[in-house]
């Protein structure tokens, strides 16, 4: 290992020890990520709480050493090569959240199904057609999470974000709330939000979220190891991608350790040991062509990729 390599390697480590920030290395995205597939990464710290975040991320950027706010990593596909940055891990960041009337206040690394029962129990409605969405709340404030017509954009009140080592709270009508995708900067360290909710009767908002929890369990592969929808729905096209790949007779493709889901086609999933994230990106762009020479529709990412270049 070259000195330039061990001399940052000793500035992370006196920056997690200086803050008491738990350092891990050795670890692999196949680790920590919900495909179970990914290359190594120089070093995982995880913060406690948003305020430690918020300092690590800015001790960081002020010794040039580069990093990337990461979840649950269940919407990440990192390529198999070494990842030569910090993981700044928001795992952590899972306080209880905290309800006053219709608001609720809920930090980046708060289970997102595990908010929607919370919001349910305190008979609030807005979020609960997310119900049985995997992540974390920060997870789907990046991404705008959405399903069976809600979207966690519509009941952001404020968001809390990492701005020279500090909380910073800014008002939700200040980002751009789009499709699966929103205005934060790349790299952006999203630390909790305060969401506002509208009462509803318990009754409804039971059904409602049972209703949403069995269609996906019935629909879609649950248990597997996979990173949600891989690609987002065409506008251009009234046809779902999931059915338009089945239509495609893709169901069950594989390539290596990586299958197109036979319960749901807009789903990768992998399998055995073996598996890489080569495998899962070859079969997705294979299905890119195949949609574009068929359909003539360049088909959008839905999973974030990572590359380690």
């Amino acid at each position: 290992m070259s000195p330039m390599i061990d001399e940052k390697d000793a500035v992370i480590e006196s920056i997690a020890t200086r803050m008491g920030v738990p350092a891990e290395r050795g670890r692999r995205f196949a680790d920590i990520t919900s495909l179970r597939v990914g290359g190594a990464i120089d070093w995982v710290l995880s913060p406690k709480n948003e305020e430690q975040a918020a300092a690590l991320g800015h001790d960081l950027e002020q010794q040039a050493i580069a990093w990337r706010p990461l979840g649950s990593g269940s919407n990440v596909l990192a390529d198999d090569g070494a990842h030569h940055y910090v993981i700044v891990s928001l795992k952590g960041l899972k306080a209880n959240p905290l309800f006053d009337g219709n608001r609720v206040s809920v930090s980046a690394g708060y289970s997102l199904p595990r908010l929607c029962v919370d919001a349910a129990r305190h008979d609030l409605s807005g979020i609960e057609g997310l119900n049985g969405i995997p992540g974390t709340v920060g997870g789907a404030l990046w991404m705008n999470a959405g399903a069976y017509g809600q979207e966690i954009g519509t009941v952001v009140d404020t968001v809390r974000v990492a701005r020279g080592g500090r909380v910073i709270e800014i008002p939700g009508t200040e980002v751009q709330w789009n499709y699966r995708h929103t205005s934060f900067r790349e790299g952006e360290m999203l630390l909790g939000a305060t969401l506002s909710l509208h009462p509803d009767d318990p009754q409804k908002i039971s059904e409602r979220m049972e209703k949403a929890k069995s269609q996906r369990m019935a629909t879609q592969p649950h248990g597997a190891r996979s990173a949600g929808c891989f690609f987002k729905n065409a506008p251009a096209s009234s046809v779902g991608t999931g059915k338009m790949i089945d239509d495609l007779g893709m169901k069950g493709t594989r390539r290596g350790g990586a299958v197109v889901s036979p319960k749901h086609a807009n789903f990768i999933v992998t399998e055995g040991e073996d598996a890489k994230a080569e495998d899962a990106l070859a079969l997705a762009e294979e299905i890119r062509e195949r949609v574009k020479r068929e359909h003539g529709i360049d088909l959008e990412y839905e999973v974030e990729l990572w590359s380690s270049k």
